[in-house]
C-alpha cells in the first residue's frame, strides 16, 4: 500500500472511531463477544470490527486501499446479516446503514483531499520548475459547447494564422516571468489538456468541465459566457449565440437597473395572482423531481430570482431577463401532454412578463442599444406551432405523433446516446430546445425556428437509415409529423416575407403597455394605514408601533458605517414628500421605495445580530405587501376605496369603535386576539424621543435625505459622538430596553464559552432557571429580569423605602460575566435575594389580600423552593461536607451549597413526587401529564447508547432458583405492561419497581459472579443502571415537584380571581340599586334583604328550569311566551334525564347480569374442584392403607419369630365396645 493510500485509510479509521459518533459507533469499536451471542458465528462466517480494522491497517495487511474499503464495508453488512428480523436488536440495523453512509462519505472526503493535495504538488513543482527555466506554457482548451471547428485547418486558416489566434488568446500571468496561454482550439483528447514546455517533457492536465460531445457535433446550448468568433460565411446562420458577457460589459447590473427588476418582478406578480402562484417556489413534489430534473437542465423559479436580487447574483439586466424567461420555458418544455391546461398560463405570465421589461427595463435606458436579447417579433406564432405539432395523434393507438421527439435523445436513452448517433447525426436537436431557444431569445429571425424543426425529421430519417422494425416505427410517425408540420412553417415564412410580418416586426419594439398613475389620496390612505400599525415583540410580549424607527432618516454621526451597509438609503418622511411631488409615475415606484426601507434595515441589522429590528422589519414589510395588494386590487376592481381599515391596527380599531357608535348607538369593544386571550402582556407606551436619545436607533431603517451629502450636512447640526444608551426614569421603559442598559452598565462583560468551573456551571444554573415557565423570556408570567423601578416607576418611592438591596436576574447574569463574584455561594445567595425581595415587599398586600401582590408572593414562594432545589441539583459536583452550616427547607431565603442541604432538598421533592397520585387514563387515550412522566422514566433506561446493558433487564427469563432467593421477581416490560394498564396508582409505585429490578439482580448475581463471567457483566451492568436510573429520577423529581407546586399556585390564583370577580359583580349590582332607587328608605332595604334570602332549594345537581323571578315588569304576551319556553325547556331537559336513567338502568341490569353469571361460574368451577380433591384425597388414602399393610405384616412376621426363638407365647387384646367412626366435614362454598 502506498503512503498515500495509507493516510487515506487511516483518515477514515480515525473518522468512524472519532468520539462525534460516539451515539451510533459504540457498537462496532470492539469485537463481538460469542458469550453474549452464542449464535453469532453460525452466521456470520468471518467477523470484523474498527479496532481489529485498525491494528491489521497498522500490522500491514492490507495490499491495497480496495481491501481495506471491503473489510470496513463488512462490519456494518455483518451487523445487518446478524440482527435483521430479531426484535429485540433490530435498532442495530439502522445504527448500521449509519455507519456505513458515513464511510462512504468520509471514503469520498479522504480522496477528495488526496487528489487535491497531490495537484498543489504538481502544480508547486510545475511553477518552480517555470521560474528557473523562465518559459512559457500554453493550454489548448477544447470548447466543444461555443460550436468552434474541429482544427484550425477545417476552418480555413494555415499554421500562421493559427499561430496568431494562438497569440491573440486571453493570457494569466503567474509570478512576473510566466505566461499561460488559453487558446480555444480544439484538441482530438476530450477529456485532456496538453502542456508543453520549452523542453521536450510534455505534461497533461485533466479537467472537469462536464459532460462533452464527441468531435464535430454542435451542442444544443446556445448561451455562453465566452463565444468564439464565428468565421464568416455567405450562408445565413439559422440561430444567433446569446452572448451574455456582452451584455455585462453593454450594461452591467447597478442600482438603478436592480430597481427595475424588482418592479418588474413585482409587478408581474401583482398583475398574475393567480398564475403566478405555480411558479413562486421551486418544484419539490417526490413524484416529479426525478422526471423534471431529467427533462429541465436549468430549473428556475420567481421565490429564487427573488433571491438572487437580493444578493446582488446578476451581473447584468440579461441575466436576470435569462431567469425569468427559463421560469416559463421550463414549464413548456416540461408540460407536453396533448392540450395541457399549463399553455395558456405560460403565455399569459410571458406576454405581461415581456411587456413590464419593455416598460421598466427597455424604456429607462438612456442608450437605444439593448440591455436584453429580445425575442422573435413572431414567437407567438412559433409557440402555436409548436403547440400545434405537440397534440398530433397518431391513428393507430391514439399517442401522441411527437412523443419521441420532444426531449432530447439522451433522456429516452438513459442519459447518453445511442451507438453510432453521433457518426450518423452531427446536430442533435428536439422540439424542447426549440421552444427553448425560442423563449430565451436564440433565434433572429424565423428561418432559423424553421430550420432546427426541419432538423428534428432530418435527424430521425438519418439515424434510422436502416431497414428493420424500429426504424419503420419511428419513420412512421416523423413522415407524419412532417406532414403536419410542413403547411405550418410554410405559412409562417410567407408570413415572414410579406408586407403585413414587415409591419409587425416594425411594430414589435414600439410596443408599450399603459400603466395607470396612482393618485396622491390612494397613496396617503396606505402610509396613514401602514404607520398604525402596531407590533408585539414575541419574546419580551412588548406593544409599539412598528414604523417608529422607520420615519426618519438614519444620522450617519450615531451609525457611521450605515452606508457602507446600504447603498440606497429610504425612510417614510422621503416617501411622503415624493408623494407630495407628484413623483410616483406607476405604483411599482411606490412600493419599490417602501419595501427599500425595510430591506435596509435588514441588510445593516442582519451583520450586527440585531434580530429585534430584524423581526420588526420583516413583519412590517410582511404587513405592506398586503395591504399594498389588498388596496391594489380593490381599485383594479374598479371599485372605490374601502373607509374601514382592513388590518388590526390601532387606527382600524379607533374607526371600527366609531362605526359601532353610528351603527348601534353603543361602543363595543374590540375582541381580543388570540395571542391575547392565551397570555397577559405588557403593553407600555413609548415616550416620544429626538433623534439623539433614541434608545433602538441603532436599528436603521430609514433613508438620509439626499443620500451622502444630506448625511453630511446632518453632521455638522449634530455632534461627532454618538449618543449613550439613556433611559428616561420618569416614563416606563419596556423590559428588552431596560436589558439592554443593565447589560451596558457592566462593560467588559465575557462569553459563556469563556467561563469555565463553578462560573460556567453557575451560568447553567441561571440558563435553566430562566426557562421556567413563569419567568421565560419568550412569555413571562412574573417578571424578575429588570429593576422593579424601572419596569414599574409607580412603586419606585415605595419599593426603595422597603427594599434596601434591590436585585434582578439580568443584573446577577451581569455580575457573573464580568467576573464580581468570588464563589458559588454569592452567586446563588443573589438569585435567592431577588424572590426574597419580592416577599418582603408583598408581605403587606398578602396579607391584605390584594391580588397582584398575593400572586407575586405566592410565585416568590414557590420560586425561592424551585432555585434551592435546582442550585443543589446543578451545583452538586462543588457541595461541600459540612456539618457545621444550618439545614434548611421549606420557603428559605438563603442556604449552603451543602451535601446535607442536598440531601434534605432530595427527600423534600421525593414527599412531593412519590405521594402524587398518577391521574389515570383510559385504555387507547392520550396520556396524562403524570402517565407521560412516567413513560419517560422507563424509556430514559431503554436509550440506545444503554442497551448493552439493559439485555438482561428488559424481559427476563428467569432461572430456575431465582424465586428461591428473589421473593418478587420483575423485569422492565412488566412495568411496562403495568403502566399501559393503568395499575400504577402513585409516582412512587413505579419508581420502587424500577429500583427493584436492579436491586433484585444485584442480590441474585453477588454469589456467583466470582466463578461466573456472565454474573459478573450482569452485576456491573445492574450497578451503571441503577446509577441512570437514579440520575432519571433527580431529573424527574425536579421537573415533577416544580409543576405539582406550580398546580397548587395556579388553583389558589385562579379561585381568588373568581372570588374577586364575584365581589366586583355584587358591589356593581349594589350600586345599580342605589343608582335607579336614591331615595329608598330602610323598609326597602329589607324588603331587597328578603328577596334576596329566597333562594332556590340546593340539590344534589343543578335544574336548568328553575324559574326565577323577573324584576322587569311583562306585558302578558311576553309571559305567555316566556312560560311556553320554559315548558318547551323542561320537557327537552325531563325527557334528556329520562335518556340517562333508561342508559343507566340498562347499563345497571347488564353489570348484575354479568355478577351472576360470573358467580355461576365461579361455583361451577368450585364444584369441579371439590370432586376433583375428593378423587385425590382417595387415591391417597388408598395408597396409605397398602404400604401401612405392607410395613404391618412384614413386621409381624419378624416379632413371631423372635418369639418363637425365645419360646414365648402370642397375647391378644380385643376392645370391649366399638369405636365410633369419624364423619367428613362438607366443604362449604358460602367463601366463593
Amino acid at each position: 500500500m502506498t503512503p498515500e493510500d495509507l493516510q487515506i485509510c487511516r483518515s477514515i479509521t480515525a473518522a468512524l472511531t472519532s468520539p462525534d459518533r460516539d451515539s451510533i459507533n459504540y457498537l462496532f469499536l470492539e469485537p463481538v463477544d460469542p458469550a453474549y451471542f452464542p449464535t453469532y458465528l453460525d452466521i456470520v462466517k468471518r467477523p470484523m470490527d474498527l479496532k481489529t480494522l485498525g491494528e491489521n491497517l497498522e500490522d500491514g495487511t492490507y495490499t491495497t486501499r480496495e481491501d481495506f474499503y471491503k473489510d470496513c464495508q463488512l462490519i456494518f453488512d455483518n451487523a445487518v446479516a446478524f440482527n435483521k428480523g430479531r426484535a429485540d436488536s433490530s435498532f442495530v440495523v439502522g445504527l448500521a446503514k449509519k455507519m456505513s453512509t458515513a464511510f462512504e462519505r468520509e471514503r469520498k472526503k479522504a480522496e477528495k483531499r488526496s487528489v487535491a493535495s497531490s495537484f498543489e504538488a504538481d502544480n508547486a513543482s510545475l511553477s518552480s520548475a517555470s521560474v528557473r527555466k523562465k518559459t512559457s506554457i500554453k493550454l489548448k482548451i477544447k470548447r466543444n459547447s461555443l460550436g468552434s471547428s474541429s482544427s484550425s485547418k477545417a476552418a480555413g486558416m494555415d499554421e500562421a494564422e493559427s499561430k496568431n489566434a494562438e497569440d491573440s488568446a486571453p493570457t494569466a500571468q503567474i509570478f512576473s516571468k510566466n505566461k499561460i496561454k488559453l487558446s480555444s482550439k480544439q484538441d482530438t483528447d476530450n477529456s485532456t489538456t496538453s502542456v508543453a514546455s520549452s523542453g521536450a517533457k510534455k505534461i497533461k492536465l485533466k479537467l472537469n468541465r462536464g459532460k462533452q460531445l464527441p468531435e464535430g457535433v454542435v451542442a444544443n446550448t446556445t448561451i455562453t459566457t465566452n463565444p468564439t468568433p464565428k468565421p464568416e460565411s455567405s450562408t445565413p446562420t439559422t440561430s444567433k449565440t446569446v452572448s451574455l458577457e456582452s451584455y455585462t460589459k453593454i450594461a452591467p447590473m447597478n442600482s438603478c437597473r436592480t430597481a427595475q427588476c424588482y418592479k418588474t418582478l413585482s409587478g408581474l406578480k401583482r398583475r398574475q395572482v393567480s398564475n403566478c402562484k405555480w411558479f413562486l417556489k421551486p418544484v419539490s413534489d417526490a413524484k416529479l423531481v426525478k422526471d423534471y430534473r431529467a427533462k429541465i437542465e436549468c430549473p428556475m423559479d420567481l421565490g429564487t430570482i427573488s433571491s438572487k436580487l437580493d444578493k446582488n447574483q446578476y451581473p447584468s439586466v440579461a441575466h436576470f431577463v435569462l431567469d425569468l424567461r427559463r421560469v416559463f420555458s421550463n414549464c413548456l418544455q416540461y408540460n407536453t401532454s396533448v392540450n395541457d391546461s399549463f399553455r395558456p398560463i405560460v403565455m399569459e405570465c410571458l406576454n405581461v412578463a415581456e411587456d413590464l421589461l419593455t416598460y421598466f427595463v427597455a424604456k429607462n435606458e438612456q442608450s437605444k442599444r439593448s440591455v436584453y436579447p429580445s425575442l422573435l417579433y413572431c414567437w407567438e406564432e412559433c409557440i402555436q406551432i409548436i403547440h400545434t405539432l405537440t397534440d398530433v395523434i397518431n391513428p393507430d393507438d391514439a399517442y401522441q405523433t411527437a412523443h419521441y421527439f420532444l426531449h432530447p435523445v439522451q433522456f429516452f436513452c438513459g442519459g447518453s446516446f445511442p451507438e453510432n448517433y453521433l457518426d450518423k447525426v452531427s446536430n442533435p436537436m428536439d422540439l424542447g430546445t426549440i421552444v427553448q431557444k425560442l423563449i430565451t431569445g436564440c433565434y433572429d429571425s424565423p428561418s432559423g425556428f424553421v430550420s432546427d424543426c426541419r432538423l428534428v425529421i432530418e435527424n430521425c430519417k438519418s439515424y434510422y437509415n436502416e431497414v428493420n422494425e424500429e426504424s419503420q416505427f419511428m419513420l412512421a410517425r416523423a413522415n407524419r409529423l412532417k406532414e403536419a408540420m410542413d403547411p405550418l412553417l410554410e405559412k409562417l415564412l410567407k408570413f415572414d416575407q410579406s408586407a403585413k410580418g414587415a409591419a409587425a416586426k416594425e411594430n414589435a419594439g414600439s410596443k408599450c403597455m399603459v400603466i395607470k398613475k396612482p393618485e396622491k389620496k390612494f397613496l396617503k390612505e396606505i402610509m396613514t394605514e401602514l404607520r398604525a400599525t402596531e407590533y408585539t415583540d414575541r419574546q419580551a410580549k412588548i406593544t409599539e408601533m412598528a414604523t417608529a424607527h422607520f420615519e426618519r432618516p438614519v444620522d450617519t454621526n450615531h451609525f457611521p458605517d450605515y452606508l457602507d451597509y446600504v447603498e440606497n438609503p429610504m425612510d417614510l418622511e422621503t416617501v411622503d414628500s415624493k408623494i407630495e411631488q407628484d413623483a410616483y409615475i406607476t405604483p411599482e415606484d411606490f412600493e419599490f421605495d417602501v419595501s427599500l426601507i425595510f430591506k435596509n434595515c435588514e441588510r445593516y441589522n442582519t451583520p450586527k445580530n440585531n434580530m429585534h429590528m430584524v423581526a420588526l422589519g420583516k413583519y412590517t414589510a410582511k404587513t405592506f405587501r398586503k395591504l399594498f395588494s389588498t388596496k391594489m386590487r380593490l381599485l383594479e376592481r374598479g371599485g372605490s376605496v374601502v373607509k374601514h381599515p382592513l388590518l388590526p391596527t390601532a387606527a382600524n380599531r379607533e374607526v371600527s369603535s366609531t362605526l359601532g357608535k353610528a351603527i348601534g348607538g353603543k361602543k363595543r369593544p374590540p375582541s381580543p386576539s388570540q395571542e391575547e386571550r392565551s397570555s397577559k402582556r405588557v403593553s407600555i407606551k413609548i415616550p416620544p424621543r429626538t433623534a439623539s436619545k433614541s434608545v433602538c436607533s441603532a436599528s436603521a431603517g430609514g433613508k438620509l435625505a439626499g443620500g451622502k451629502k444630506a448625511a453630511r450636512q446632518s453632521g455638522k447640526k449634530m455632534s461627532a459622538s454618538p449618543s449613550k444608551l439613556t433611559i428616561d426614569l420618569n416614563a416606563p421603559v419596556p423590559m428588552h430596553v431596560a436589558i439592554a442598559s443593565i447589560k451596558e452598565s457592566y462593560p467588559g462583560r465575557r462569553q459563556g464559552k469563556d467561563l469555565d468551573g463553578w462560573e460556567l456551571e453557575c451560568l447553567k444554573f441561571l440558563k435553566q432557571l430562566l426557562k421556567h415557565p413563569w419567568i421565560s423570556a419568550e412569555r413571562p408570567k412574573y417578571i424578575f429580569h429588570a429593576p422593579v423601578d424601572i419596569i414599574f416607576p409607580e412603586i419606585r418611592e415605595a419599593y426603595i423605602a422597603k427594599i434596601k438591596n434591590p436585585m434582578d436576574l439580568t443584573t446577577a447574569e451581569a455580575k457573573l460575566l464580568q467576573g464580581v463574584y468570588q464563589s458559588a455561594d454569592e452567586f446563588v445567595s443573589d438569585i435567592a435575594l431577588i424572590f426574597s425581595n419580592a416577599l418582603t415587599f408583598n408581605r403587606e398586600g398578602y396579607e391584605m389580600g390584594e391580588p397582584m401582590s398575593c400572586a407575586y408572593y405566592e410565585a416568590s414562594t414557590h420560586l425561592l423552593k424551585y432555585s434551592r432545589w435546582l442550585s443543589l441539583e446543578v451545583l452538586q459536583s462543588f457541595l461541600i461536607d459540612s456539618s457545621s452550616s444550618p439545614v434548611v427547607n421549606g420557603c428559605a431565603t438563603e442556604w449552603d451549597l451543602t451535601i446535607q442541604n442536598r440531601e434534605v432538598a432530595r427527600k423534600e421533592m421525593e414527599d412531593i413526587v412519590f405521594n402524587e397520585h398518577i391521574e389515570k387514563t383510559e385504555a387507547g387515550d392520550k396520556l396524562s401529564w403524570s402517565e407521560s412522566e412516567c413513560e419517560k422514566l422507563l424509556k430514559s433506561l431503554k436509550h440506545t447508547s444503554d442497551i448493552k446493558h439493559m439485555t438482561y433487564f428488559i424481559d427476563m427469563s428467569f432461572p430456575a432458583d431465582y424465586t428461591a432467593i428473589i421473593s418478587k421477581p420483575i423485569a422492565w416490560i412488566f412495568c411496562q405492561e403495568k403502566l399501559r394498564e393503568r395499575r400504577y396508582n402513585t409516582i412512587g409505585d413505579i419508581v420502587a419497581d424500577l429500583r427493584l429490578i436492579f436491586s433484585n439482580a444485584l442480590k441474585y448475581n453477588d454469589r456467583v459472579r466470582s466463578v461466573s463471567k456472565i454474573s459478573q457483566m450482569a452485576y456491573d451492568s445492574a450497578i451503571h443502571m441503577s446509577q441512570k436510573l437514579e440520575q432519571a429520577i433527580d431529573r424527574m423529581l425536579l421537573s415533577v415537584s416544580d409543576r405539582i407546586g406550580r398546580e397548587k399556585i395556579d388553583m389558589i390564583t385562579l379561585h381568588r380571581e373568581m372570588e374577586a370577580k364575584e365581589r366586583a359583580e355584587e358591589e356593581q349590582l349594589k350600586a345599580q340599586w342605589e343608582k335607579d332607587n336614591p331615595s329608598a328608605t330602610v323598609e326597602v332595604r329589607t324588603k331587597f334583604r328578603i328577596q334576596r334570602t329566597h333562594r332556590k332549594r340546593t340539590t344534589d345537581f343543578e335544574f336548568p328550569f328553575y324559574d326565577e323571578e323577573d324584576e322587569n315588569e311583562e306585558s302578558h304576551d311576553d309571559s305567555l311566551r316566556n312560560a311556553k319556553a320554559i315548558f318547551e325547556k323542561q320537557q327537552k331537559e325531563r325527557a334528556k334525564m329520562n335518556a340517562i336513567s333508561l342508559s343507566v338502568g340498562i347499563h345497571v341490569a347488564e353489570c348484575l347480569r354479568q355478577r351472576a353469571d360470573a358467580k355461576a361460574w365461579a361455583c361451577r368451577m368450585a364444584y369441579k374442584l371439590h370432586l376433583q380433591r375428593k378423587k385425590n384425597e382417595v387415591k391417597m388414602n388408598a395408597g396409605r392403607e397398602s404400604s401401612e399393610n405392607a410395613s404391618a405384616k412384614s413386621g409381624g412376621d419378624f416379632v413371631l419369630t423372635a418369639m418363637k426363638a425365645t419360646g414365648r407365647k402370642q397375647v391378644k387384646i380385643s376392645m370391649s365396645k366399638p369405636m365410633p367412626k369419624k364423619t367428613k366435614r362438607k366443604s362449604c362454598l358460602s367463601s366463593l
